[in-house]
Formats: structure tokens, sequence, C-alpha cells
């Protein structure tokens, strides 16, 4: 099991390092730099091509590709992600309120989601066939179904002009105290939550009607173990083995989800950063709020696949039989 844990550890790193690799390739293809967005066009009938040249070689633009690589990669791999290319401003100061910002909105949608979806998955599941088990397919497909940005736009209509209860457009700033923006959340949380809670109850439905059917339920049922322990100690816990990494990958991607929430709402967040720092040609910013979204999602999938080789017991002798 140790072997199989390094040999996964390994495999992140590795797949951190192609998706450094993707990013900067990415970030390389964007039309013009930094100094074609700060440059204005009074600025530029004034200068020569010369003039321009050596202000794109004072900002560094002109570095060969691979050695730019090379010098973002090392200081990212400890965190430091350099400066703004015109400003020269750090960029762990500009990302650090606004990780922060999003974080807390992710936080929040994960400790709402996760007992949500498992409530409907597992009612779903148990009363698989009936009612209630349809009522929740087609809630759940329709809520799965919807983007983001028009659950957030209905909300919007509903709750900041026809009920004037929540603000339309979040005014905060990004160094906003955590309870201000907690007050003004709840719209791009619920935006965020009500297509999520529908997939990951779809997910545990599926699993929870799997261990309904089991075996080592059925005997648990024979020597006769009340029903409600059935479910609640058997049941339901074998049911979110299966949706681990799922959930894995939802937590991680709830960071990055939330760009279009973030926008419609004004939240923020790294997201509006994002957006930003694209408009702007700030490839630093961009890269730094890429890789980190990238870290978070294989840090949280390896989490998951460390829990189930702990968890499940099948997957535990088949590593060990490897």
């Amino acid at each position: 099991m140790f072997r199989a844990m390094i040999r996964r550890t390994l495999l992140s790193v590795l797949i951190l390092f192609l998706v450094a690799v993707f990013v900067f390739l990415a970030t390389e293809v964007l039309p013009g730099d930094a100094l074609d967005v700060y440059l204005s066009e009074d600025d530029v009938s004034v200068m020569t091509l010369e003039d321009i040249e050596e202000m794109r070689q004072e900002l560094g633009l002109n570095v060969p590709a691979p050695e730019r690589f090379f010098t973002w990669l090392s200081g990212a791999v400890v965190g430091d992600f350099g400066v703004t290319i015109v400003d020269k401003i750090p960029i762990g100061d500009i990302v650090f309120n606004p990780l922060l910002n999003s974080l807390q909105l992710g936080a929040i949608i994960t400790l709402i989601t996760l007992p949500v979806a498992f409530a409907i998955g597992a009612t779903a599941g148990y009363y698989r066939g009936r009612r209630a088990d349809a009522w929740v397919s087609t809630t759940t497909i329709i809520g799965y179904s919807i983007p983001d940005f028009v659950i957030g736009t209905v909300l919007i209509i509903i709750f900041a002009v026809w009920i004037p209860l929540f603000p339309a457009v979040i005014t905060a700033y990004n160094d906003a105290h955590p309870l201000e923006l907690i007050a003004v959340s709840l719209l791009p949380a619920i935006t965020v939550i009500i297509g999520h809670v529908a997939h990951l109850s779809r997910l545990l439905r599926v699993g929870f009607i799997e261990t309904m059917n089991s075996d080592f339920v059925e005997r648990a049922r024979l020597s006769g173990v009340p029903e409600r322990n059935i479910v609640l100690r058997h049941v339901l816990p074998a049911s979110v083995i299966p949706t681990l990494n799922a959930m894995a990958l939802y937590m991680a991607g709830v960071l990055s989800g939330l760009i279009v929430v973030e926008k419609v709402f004004g939240y923020p967040g790294l997201g509006i950063e994002l957006i930003e720092a694209v408009d702007t040609r700030e490839v630093h910013v961009v890269q730094a709020i890429a890789f980190l979204g990238a870290v978070l999602v294989v840090v949280m999938n390896l989490l998951a696949d460390f829990a189930i080789i702990a968890l499940d017991p099948r997957v535990r002798s088949h590593v060990s039989e490897r």
C-alpha cells in the first residue's frame, strides 16, 4: 500500500509538471503581450520601433521562451510567482486576497453541498423506482443541465430585482472582511450549489443502489440487523467510496468553476483577477492562478486516492498484489 501511495505521489508530480508546461504554452499563444496593452495609441505614435523594442527588452519580453519557462517554474515550485511585467507588483500580493475569498466561497459551497447531496442521493437510492426517486431524478437532471450563468442570472432577476433582498452586484473590495463577504455571497453560493448538488446526488444514488443490492447487505438483513443501522452504518459509508474521486474533483473544481459566477456577481475572487490578467496580458498572473488551480485539483485527487486505498479492502488487496 505504501508503495502504491509513493507511485501515485510521483505520478502527481509528473502531472503537475505537464500542467505547468501546458499553462506556459497556453499563455504563450495569447495574441500580443503586456506592452501592447500598456502602450496607448498616442504612446505608439510618438515612439520609434527602436524605442518600443528597447522597452520590451527592459521588461524581459524578448527573453527566449524556454528560459522564461524554467525561471518561472523554479519560482513557482517554492511559491514565488515573480512580479507583474509592467508595474513590477509582486504577484503573491495580487492573488493572495482573491485566493482567500475564493477559498472562503468554495468552503461555504462545499459545506452545504456535501450533506445536501448525501441526503438527496441516499433518499433517491433507498426509494429507487418510486415516486420520490422519480422526482429527485428529474429535478437533478434539470439542475445539472442548466449552466451556472443562467442560474445566477435568474436568481438576480428574482431576488435582486423582483424581490430586492440581495444586491445584484457585489461591490466589496478583495481585501474586505470575511464576514462582509459572507453577508453578500448567498446568491453566488446558491448558483453553484444547485448544479453541484444535482451532480453529486446522482453519483451517490448509483452507489447507494449498488450497495443496497450487495450480498453483505442481504446477509445483514437476514441476520436481523435493523434497517436503519444497515443504511447508516453499512450502506451509506460503502456507497461513498466509489464517489470519493468525484467529490475530490468537485471540491477542487469549485475554485476553478467559480470564474463565471464571480464574473456574473462581481465577487472579488480569483476569477475576476484571472479575467483582468488575460485582458491586460499579464501572463505571469494568469500562469500563477492556473497553476494554483491545477495544484489544488491534483492534491485533492491524490488525497481521494489515498482515502480509497485506506477505506476499500478490495482496492487495498489489489494494490498489495501489484
